[in-house]
Order: structure tokens, then C-alpha cells, then sequence
């Protein structure tokens, strides 16, 4: 059983979030830590946490039996080393590296440690994977035919205004919304279809805002038994909030989730629909890892998937450029 959680990487966009979901679920964060003594400290005043810059000497102190670590990109490693050395559980923001090269070296650390860790990929906890594997596992999902895995979210002004403008700069971010949003969709197609995803083509763009970062980008991805799917993630919604869709076509159903709601067409002509996003899209991600590692299970999004799919986004961008 979970009772004491640590921040490492607290000067995090998401740091709010999960200390909400913590307070709801009446989980004590225990101290914070950040690589960046001032904006951590900050961070953590933002949200009423205790703050060491000195990550070790916070957890000796502090002695949390979980920790969520959710470093800036390019410091990956660095922020989520104090917690390896004491072989301390885990939930690691993706994309864990500014490409996949840097996700698997964090990945083989992790690993290396033998330590319990698992990727912060939410949208695998989203319903339309609830439907998916047990039609997979009752042999009635058939054959899949095409994807189409979009996540839209507001203008990227949004991250110098949360103090993380870090993610406006390619040297420290390693890209834009595919790096950020698209690992999602990348990490959906190779769970539905398998390691073997050729890409067939994709594009950025960068003309609204003129940063360094592609505020959009999109790819038509195909594997070798002729399932394909296309990609969409950008910062390119005109304001807060965002489009979210997930839709996959086979055989045995044709699948369709939004932000708030998921339907089902069976075969038969049946049509199911379930309500979605009742609570913030972290909290089932974040519940279902804490009652994982209480219960020895093996985590939801290894480390390992989070990588492939970082890896994934390098051959997207590489097919762009």
C-alpha cells in the first residue's frame, strides 16, 4: 500500500495535477525536488509543497515509498537518478529522453535498477483499450483494418505562462507537439498493431506561431499486413481545451472515443456508448499504477513501450524532414 509519495522534476506542468489527484485520493506528497532550484521551489510554493533542491537529501529525509518523477526532457536522466539509487517505485513522465535514443538509455537505467516503474501514458487507460482487449481476447475483434488517433490540444503560449517555456526549445524539449502529444498516438498504434510500423509519410508545420517546435504534425503509418493508420498531434486548438479522437476499425467492430463519450457498431448492427472522462485523464492512469505496484502486478505502460514509442516519433520526424 502506497502512503507516502515524492515529487522529483516538481517544476512540471503536470505537478499540479497530480498533487489534485493525490489530495483526492488522501495521499500525502511528502517533499519535492528539482534539478532547477528556483523554478522548483516555486513550483512547489504554487501548490503548498515542501521543497529541498538536493533531491537525495529530500528523500532520506522525507522516506516516501513512491515517487512520480517527471523531469525536463533533456534532464531525464539527472532528475530521475536519486530515486535508482534508493530503488524507489515509480511513475515517469513521458517521453523520458529528448528522443528515443535518450528514452532508452533512461529506460535501460530504470531497468538496470530493477526497479518497479511505469511510463505516464493515460490515454492506455482510456475505455476504447477496455473494449479493444477483451474483444482481442475472446478471438471477436477480427481483423484491424485503419486507425486514425488524433490529440489537439490549445496554443503552445500555454507553457511559457506555466513556466516551463523549456518546452518551446527543441535543444531541451527534443520537439513539439509530436514529441509531447504524438507519443501518445505513436504508443496506440503499436499496441494495436504490433513493432513492425513502416512509416509511409508525414509532415510538420510551423507557419502560425514561427517557433522552433512544430506546433502540428501528422503521419500515415502502415505495417506490413496492410493495417494503417494516420496520426494528428498539435498545439494548434484556438484556445484552452482540445480535440481528442481514437478510432479503429476491424472486423468484429468499429470503435470511436472522444473526450466524452465512446461508441461501439458490432457487426450485428448493435450500437454501445459509454460516457468518458469523468475525472481528470491522469487520475485512472495514477490509480491503476499505485494499485499495480500494492498488488505486485506488472505495470500498466512499461518503460520499455515508452521508449519504442519516443523511438517511433524520431522515424515520424526523420520521414518529415
Amino acid at each position: 500500500m502506497v502512503s507516502r509519495i515524492a515529487f522529483l522534476g516538481v517544476a512540471h506542468w503536470h505537478a499540479p495535477i497530480y498533487a489534485g489527484i493525490l489530495k483526492t485520493l488522501g495521499i500525502p506528497v511528502v517533499g519535492t525536488s528539482d534539478p532547477d532550484a528556483e523554478a522548483g521551489r516555486r513550483s512547489a510554493a504554487g501548490i503548498g509543497l515542501p521543497f529541498d533542491a538536493d533531491a537525495g537529501a529530500m528523500l532520506d529525509a522525507a522516506r516516501p515509498d513512491f515517487v512520480i518523477v517527471m523531469p525536463r526532457h533533456d534532464r531525464a536522466l539527472e532528475t530521475v537518478a536519486p530515486a535508482l539509487d534508493r530503488r524507489l517505485p515509480m511513475l515517469i513522465e513521458k517521453p523520458m529522453g529528448r528522443n528515443g535514443a535518450e528514452a532508452r538509455e533512461t529506460m535501460h537505467a530504470i531497468v538496470g535498477a530493477k526497479v518497479w516503474a511505469t511510463a505516464a501514458m493515460p490515454v492506455r487507460q482510456n475505455a476504447i483499450w477496455r473494449h479493444v482487449e477483451k474483444m482481442r481476447a475472446a478471438g471477436a475483434l477480427g481483423t484491424v483494418m485503419h486507425a486514425h488517433f488524433r490529440i489537439v490540444n490549445g496554443p503552445p503560449g500555454r507553457y511559457p505562462e506555466w513556466g516551463v517555456g523549456w518546452m518551446l526549445e527543441p535543444e531541451k524539449s527534443g520537439g513539439g507537439a509530436l514529441r509531447n502529444l504524438g507519443i501518445h498516438a505513436a504508443d496506440a498504434f503499436l499496441r494495436l498493431a504490433g513493432p513492425e510500423v513502416q512509416i509511409r509519410s508525414a509532415a510538420l508545420t510551423h507557419h502560425a506561431y514561427g517557433l522552433p517546435v512544430e506546433e502540428f504534425a501528422t503521419a500515415l503509418l502502415a505495417t506490413p499486413s496492410g493495417a494503417v493508420a494516420t496520426i494528428e498531434a498539435g498545439y494548434s486548438y484556438a484556445a484552452a481545451g482540445g480535440d481528442f479522437e481514437w478510432r479503429i476499425a476491424a472486423t468484429g467492430g468499429y470503435f470511436l472515443e472522444t473526450a466524452t463519450q465512446l461508441t461501439l457498431r458490432l457487426p450485428d448492427g448493435r450500437l454501445e456508448t459509454e460516457a468518458t472522462r469523468k475525472v481528470p485523464v491522469q487520475q485512472p492512469m495514477v490509480e491503476t499504477a499505485l494499485a499495480d505496484f500494492a498488488a505486485g502486478r506488472p505495470p500498466a505502460c512499461p518503460v520499455s513501450e515508452c521508449a519504442e514509442a519516443a523511438a517511433l516519433c524520431d522515424r515520424i520526424y526523420a520521414a518529415a524532414r
